[in-house]
């Protein structure tokens, strides 16, 4: 004799325990004999009283019962895992950009004056053999290049430059700004 399986909706037979999956006599729950008694000692660690069959004891003989589980069946649950507190992200993101800033970080000297700043600058604008650079490929090399670059650092002592196109057009002997007439914020750099 063939025996029909129903398929409920999470795809479990209708005749296998919900907790081990066996095809054993099951409980209301769905559950069988010997993980009913697990959920039981669970509720009973948990002291979820209301639930367990343990909401018929007195209230002096519940913790007795309770200890008794423990001393025979350990501390742990058998059957449920209580919610673990999620793990917390590493401080340090693995990430290709972070990667990246990190070994930037690495090769960048930390002690530098305004000439050497002045000095890659030049040296940069050379290496592009055209006549005007795009000012934010000069900035993002500088960045690059020294570690932590604060403008405000840099220049003549007392005056505190609030971006590198300041800075770099306080230079006008070395260097010649010119800016888009349609897109504001565009900024172009040549050796002068």
């Amino acid at each position: 004799m063939k025996v029909r399986r129903n398929i409920s909706d999470n795809h479990r037979s209708s005749w296998a325990c919900a907790s081990c999956d066996l095809p054993l006599p099951l409980n209301e729950l769905g559950l069988c004999a010997g993980c009913a008694a697990k959920l039981e000692r669970d509720l009973i660690r948990a002291r979820d009283w209301e639930y367990s069959m343990a909401f018929m004891l007195p209230p002096e003989q519940r913790e007795v019962a309770r200890a008794r589980v423990i001393s025979d069946y350990g501390a742990a649950n058998e059957l449920f895992d209580l919610p673990i507190k999620p793990k917390r992200k590493n401080k340090r993101s693995h990430s290709r950009a972070t990667q990246y800033k990190r070994e930037i970080a690495t090769k960048a000297p930390r002690e530098y004056s305004t000439e050497d700043v002045l000095q890659a600058t030049r040296e940069f604008i050379q290496e592009q053999h055209v006549d005007w650079v795009n000012f934010s490929r000069v900035a993002q090399h500088l960045y690059e290049h020294f570690y932590h670059l604060k403008p405000k650092r840099l220049g003549q002592p007392g005056k505190k430059y609030r971006s590198l196109v300041k800075f770099i057009a306080d230079y006008p002997s070395d260097f010649q700004l010119r800016s888009e007439p349609d897109h504001h914020g565009v900024y172009w750099i040549r050796l002068v």
